[in-house]
């Protein structure tokens, strides 16, 4: 029986690589730096948004502090210029929560930004918990918050899922001792970690959970 599904963001439910992308983008050249590609800055996306930068800047001797400022300043204000639903997540989910499951959103995004753009794409009230990489729990792959979501659902670990596309959300689940299912059609990679099903789309995972 499944009772807790916990979801990544970027690359699960949403495909934001482009307004990722702009954001590092519009930070480089405010600092004099030439633009990168899209799906090299992609490659960038997954251990938080600090990281993000410093890979991103990485070429370069400026600043990390103000390039950090730059590029969250400028994100805030532009969540969903392009970021979208990824096909069927709208609906897989209100299909989840008709069936009692209890779902969380785990990003290593910050929690605000992660939330309003939930909430800009109409699905945040879908979410018991929306946990961000700024709040009082280490980032992924550590697995902390979902230990701390196991004990606020008082759900144990062969009953929690965690659905990201990315090696730190598998590993997180792992350590932690949860299930795990992988995002294919996401950027992420998910090296050497395990999973026991990967989908190609939400609605095959949707399907795919239903068996459970």
């Amino acid at each position: 029986m499944v009772k807790l599904i916990v979801f990544d963001l970027d690359g699960t439910l949403i495909d934001s690589r482009h307004d990722l992308a702009g954001a590092v983008n519009h930070m480089r050249g405010s600092m004099g730096l030439e633009p990168l590609a899209t799906e090299r800055i992609v490659r960038f996306v997954g251990n938080g948004v600090a990281n993000l930068v410093r890979r991103a800047i990485a070429d370069s001797d400026v600043d990390f502090e103000e390039a950090l400022r730059r590029m969250k300043r400028y994100y805030a204000g532009h969540l969903v210029e392009t970021t979208a639903l990824y096909p069927g997540v709208s609906r897989g989910l209100a299909e989840l929560r008709e069936a009692g499951i209890q779902l969380a959103v785990l990003s290593n995004k910050p929690t605000d930004a992660s939330r309003r753009i939930l909430d800009c794409l109409g699905v945040g009230g879908c979410f018991a918990d929306i946990i961000g990489g700024d709040s009082d729990f280490p980032l992924k792959p550590e697995p902390d918050a979902l230990f701390a979501l196991m004990r606020k659902h008082n759900v144990p670990p062969e009953q929690c899922w965690m659905f990201g596309d990315h090696y730190t959300d598998l590993e997180a689940a792992r350590r932690a001792g949860c299930h795990r299912a992988l995002a294919r059609y996401g950027f992420g990679e998910p090296r050497e970690e395990k999973f026991e099903f990967e989908v190609g789309s939400f609605p095959e995972f949707v399907m795919a959970i239903k068996g459970f």
